[in-house]
């Protein structure tokens, strides 16, 4: 299976994923033309996000930080790769690896980056973070990170990651937020590391 096969097969398991509490929140809106351009627009961000964490997740990063740095990948970010694991370390395996009692490193990390783009209007950031809780929330039926493990393994983990990325890029987009543009971030280590220096 080659690479973009494996990208397309990624973005339709988290279209899968997050299906249950979609096809409420879509039942209740016809799309115009408008919208139809909106999509189109967020199914581009979507496929860069879904990359960039399948990608990560490849390379074994954990939920919290494969789906905050393949969000900013896609996203942009002024925040180097190195800071942007450090931010995101600490919700591994429900916070801390605390799986049983924590909150899945995904939504955390999706959090974050509602956060991150949000910087501006805090109450808003507050809101689509509970946007995103409910929505997480009513596609898992739980929020803890040791519930899911409990009940499907480590099986839905990077589903849980594609999830959080289509959830949190259609909500940015949808509010209209002003992002980087994603290919002005140099994501080079040589070159990061060499900045850093």
């Amino acid at each position: 299976m080659n690479k973009e096969t494996t990208v397309q097969l990624v973005g339709l398991l988290a279209a899968a994923f997050c299906l249950p509490a979609q096809a409420e929140e879509r039942s209740q809106a016809s799309l115009n033309n408008n919208m139809e351009t909106e999509t189109n627009m967020n199914n581009e961000l979507v496929k860069k996000a879904n990359e960039a964490i399948t990608k990560l997740r490849e390379e074994g990063y954990s939920c919290s930080q494969a789906t905050f740095l393949g969000l900013c990948r896609a996203l942009g970010s002024e925040l180097t790769e190195k800071q942007l694991k450090a931010l995101s370390a600490g919700f591994r395996g429900g916070i801390g690896k605390t799986y049983e009692d924590g909150t899945c490193g995904a939504l955390t990390a999706g959090i974050m980056t509602l956060g991150l783009y949000t910087a501006d209007d805090n109450d808003k950031g507050i809101a689509l973070a509970g946007e995103l809780f409910k929505h997480f929330k009513n596609t898992y039926g739980t929020v803890k990170c040791g519930d899911i493990v409990g009940q499907y393994q480590f099986t839905r983990c990077t589903g849980c990651c594609l999830c959080m990325g289509e959830k949190v890029v259609e909500l940015l987009q949808r509010e209209k937020v002003e992002l980087p543009q994603a290919n002005t971030v140099t994501w080079d280590k040589a070159v990061q590391s060499k900045s850093q220096e």
